[in-house]
């Protein structure tokens, strides 16, 4: 039966339960799941902490000897800075690699160094014994270190040589010198020589004329007067 009321809108009684076919859940039943369900959608989820997890054993290994590279790599390139000095032109520049933990760690590096020949010999030999150093510096040179000192050992005795060959054309200049002088200076003595030589036989020249005055005829009085 359907009673009217005074507002226009139908209200049917509540319908009786019916069996759901599924398992013999009534209607209502299913129309209370349906709303727990969308007022569950709609709750805001609780924020819940998680504990931090430690790493594993392998991990924890691994980032220990990422750490203790990164620091043999970073002495080993600042002895390298500390002994080439002014020769040296660039770095360290060095190459990472990410741990485990997200980080940055330097496994190998490099210094760029100045091995050209100087024009002065004596410049080159500096050169080379300062290069010689910064390759060695590390406490454990590597194969790229020892080649480089090669070539600054290669160096050192070419500059060695080249100074040695100076040394002696200077010693011959200084030689030759000395010769050009003594020659001249014998040059002098033998000039002053015979310039004295020719003094003494104009001095006999005068006293064998004053001489032979003595035995010429008698001048007139005249003559005399006139040289008197």
């Amino acid at each position: 039966m359907e009673i009217h009321s005074g507002v226009g809108a139908s209200l049917r009684p509540s319908p009786a339960p019916v069996a759901d076919s599924s398992g013999g859940a009534t209607r209502q039943q299913e129309t209370a799941s349906t709303a727990g369900r969308e007022s569950g959608e709609n709750a805001q989820p609780h924020p819940v902490e998680q504990p931090e997890q430690t790493p594993p054993p392998e991990e924890l290994r691994l980032i220990e000897q990422l750490r203790q590279r990164d620091r043999e790599v970073r002495m080993h390139e600042q002895a390298h800075v500390a002994a080439g000095g002014r020769y040296v032109t660039g770095g360290p520049s060095y190459t990472y690699q990410t741990g485990p933990d997200g980080r940055q760690y330097a496994i190998g590096g490099e210094v760029q160094i100045d091995t050209s020949e100087e024009a002065d010999p004596a410049a080159t030999l500096e050169k080379a014994e300062t290069v010689l150093r910064a390759a060695l510096a590390p406490a454990e040179p590597s194969g790229q270190d020892q080649r480089v000192a090669a070539q600054a050992r290669a160096m050192q005795i070419e500059a060695q040589r080249e100074m040695r060959v100076l040394e002696q054309a200077d010693q011959e200049m200084r030689r030759m010198e000395g010769e050009a002088s003594a020659a001249r200076a014998d040059a002098n003595a033998q000039d002053t020589n015979a310039a004295g030589m020719q003094e003494p036989g104009a001095e006999r020249d005068r006293l064998e004329r004053r001489i032979a005055g003595f035995f010429a005829p008698a001048r007139s009085a005249e003559q005399i007067n006139q040289f008197a």
